[in-house]
């Protein structure tokens, strides 16, 4: 009996062990907001707007759940793994990557240990981390200037939109560790096509990022094919991004190129942008959120340019919890045919992390 007592608390301690070296966790963020929103629309080649009053989700950073979890391996590796979907607050609906993936937010596994992280599977494309990280509004698909320009617009007059989604699916990932305050990352998503299509290509995404106390400095290059699924033009691209905490205030700054190419390499389109904008804490849990952007289109049948400023005020309730009012005013003009060449949107909301 004291024999088989022991043999039950050893397998005891050993099952407590192994959950001691392997976490799995659920995580997510939830975000709605009642508001009156005015988009721009175009049809047979007209620019108009549109206004409507709703509930809508994710003003500020779109909702998702999450499931991620990590072992160690021993001898400072680890293994890790998330899986991670959009959602719609408002209605319950869940949103697909442009693959059409259920987890289109993310969906990886790797290993990280001394050498730095490499990761297979979907993965954050570093053109996004550079648009979310140098902004006051993040990643918010509404309010941020660099969002919109880079995924919001999109069509016959104002090719904007990146040619890929945010994360990069069939990619294998390295990221450095840190070295000195400088860190790097390589990306490469091969093209999966065995018809030899003359469009499609491998694709390959490099950055590079130094912080240095409250300095911080990143560059991104990203050069994608077409597969006509989740990279859905063929695109050679190049972004900064700098911010400076003084405590008073943060600045924030970007500038990026999209080039877009037909089959032969030729340039069909041309897109500039910049951005710069201002975090100001004026509570120890409130900040004003400031920013203007401008991207200018220069495409075969001429030139466009999309101008937006925001203003918000986002309020930490809790560590986890806030509430937030923001606007922002949107302005088309250039040689495409518009009959309302300016659309705002005005919200208050929460949100939610989990």
């Amino acid at each position: 009996m004291f024999a088989k007592k022991n043999v039950v608390a050893a397998a005891a301690l050993m099952a407590m062990a192994a959950a001691a070296q392997a976490e799995v966790k659920l995580y997510g963020y939830v975000d709605a907001a009642f508001g009156s929103y005015e988009t721009f629309t175009q049809t047979a080649g007209v620019w108009d707007t549109q206004r409507t009053t709703q509930v809508s989700s994710g003003n500020m950073m779109t909702s998702f759940i999450g499931v991620a979890g990590s072992e160690d391996l021993g001898g400072g590796l680890k293994a890790e793994f998330a899986l991670e979907s959009f959602l719609g607050t408002d209605t319950g609906s869940t949103y697909t990557n442009m693959a059409g993936g259920f987890w289109g937010r993310a969906s990886w596994v790797g290993l990280s240990g001394g050498f730095g992280r490499a990761i297979i599977g979907q993965y954050g494309n570093a053109f996004f981390t550079l648009g979310y990280t140098y902004n006051p509004f993040g990643s918010s698909m509404t309010f941020s200037p660099t969002m919109v320009s880079w995924y919001g617009l999109s069509g016959d007059a104002t090719g904007a939109a990146l040619g890929y989604d945010t994360g990069w699916v069939n990619s294998i990932t390295y990221e450095t560790p840190n070295l000195g305050g400088f860190t790097a990352a390589l990306q490469y998503a091969p093209k999966e096509n065995a018809s030899g299509a003359g469009d499609v290509k491998d694709n390959y995404a490099l950055s590079g990022t130094y912080n240095a106390g409250p300095l911080s400095v990143m560059a991104v290059y990203t050069s994608s094919g077409n597969d006509n699924a989740a990279y859905v033009a063929r695109q050679k691209n190049w972004g900064l991004g700098a911010s400076y905490d003084f405590g008073v205030l943060k600045l924030q700054g970007q500038y990026a190129q999209i080039k877009t190419q037909d089959a032969a390499g030729n340039e069909t389109e041309k897109d500039k942008f910049y951005q710069i904008g201002a975090t100001i804490p004026v509570t120890s849990a409130g900040n004003v959120l400031l920013t203007y952007g401008q991207t200018k289109y220069d495409f075969l049948t001429g030139e466009a340019k999309l101008k937006q400023f925001a203003v918000g005020y986002d309020h930490s309730i809790s560590k986890r919890t806030g509430a937030y009012a923001a606007f922002t005013n949107k302005k088309l003009s250039g040689d495409i045919t518009i009959n309302d060449s300016t659309a705002n949107v005005f919200a208050v909301g929460v949100r939610h992390a989990f």
